[in-house]
């Protein structure tokens, strides 16, 4: 084999190295930012009526659920109670859990609506409190 025909790759310089190394890490950032999601707020119903969290605010909000109600068109609907103050839930995208019942602790994570001057929540997912942790044991 001659030296005409023996060719020979230069290593890599250190700055395109460094180069590398940035780009790999800029675009695992990137990645890691696309693929998480928004972290939702937990508020009272009082403070999610208050005014301080705008349209479009992503929101956990914990209370009593009353006041179900279930239209023809698959539409369905509650009201969240939090002592004297109440937000109204939209659940048309939400599946319900076995135990979803009126007058029993609940908390929606959604995103909050500002419909005629009033507040929504529309319900992305639930979760269900349980009841015998919180009622006193019966003697």
């Amino acid at each position: 084999m001659s030296n005409q025909e023996r060719r020979t790759i230069s290593p890599w310089s250190s700055w395109s190295k460094g180069l590398l190394a940035f780009s790999i890490l800029v675009i695992t950032g990137v990645v890691i930012f696309l693929t998480v999601d928004e972290q939702s707020v937990y508020i009272s119903v009082e403070d999610a009526i208050s005014g301080d969290y705008g349209d479009g605010d992503n929101l956990q909000i914990h209370g009593m659920v009353t006041s179900l109600k279930i239209s023809t068109s698959g539409g369905k609907e509650i009201y969240l109670v939090d002592g004297n103050f109440s937000i109204k839930v939209d659940l048309y995208s939400l599946i319900l859990p076995d135990t979803f019942a009126e007058d029993k602790s609940a908390t929606f994570t959604g995103i909050l609506r500002i419909i005629d001057d009033g507040f929504v929540l529309n319900a992305e997912k639930v979760q269900m409190g349980c009841p015998s942790k919180y009622e006193p044991v019966e003697e």
